[in-house]
């Protein structure tokens, strides 16, 4: 019986030269479906992690707006201070 565990890809898959139905076709199948599920398996591996990594992004770009916003919201505090002390050092001046 041959070694298809140990054969390449090009191999495997390149000039079937079986018969139907014999034990070379019916091992030569199940190393086809094994790699096509080992390739899937890995697909979808790399698709999960890239959604965790969207996910991560997310949740740092909505801490990121968080931050702006409060930090916009210091800056008008910062304005609204700065301009009562300008109108209230007009006021003493005069």
């Amino acid at each position: 019986m041959e070694a298809w565990d140990e054969k390449t890809d090009e191999e495997v898959f390149e000039n079937p030269h079986e018969q139907i139905g014999s034990q070379a076709s019916y091992w030569r199948d199940i190393q086809i479906k094994r790699r096509l599920f080992i390739m899937q398996k890995l697909a979808s591996e790399s698709q999960i992690a890239a959604a965790e990594s969207q996910i991560r992004a997310a949740d740092a770009t909505v801490k990121t707006a968080y931050w702006t916003k409060i930090s916009a919201i210091a800056v008008g505090v910062t304005v609204v201070v700065a301009g009562i002390g300008v109108a209230l050092q007009a006021f003493a001046d005069h």
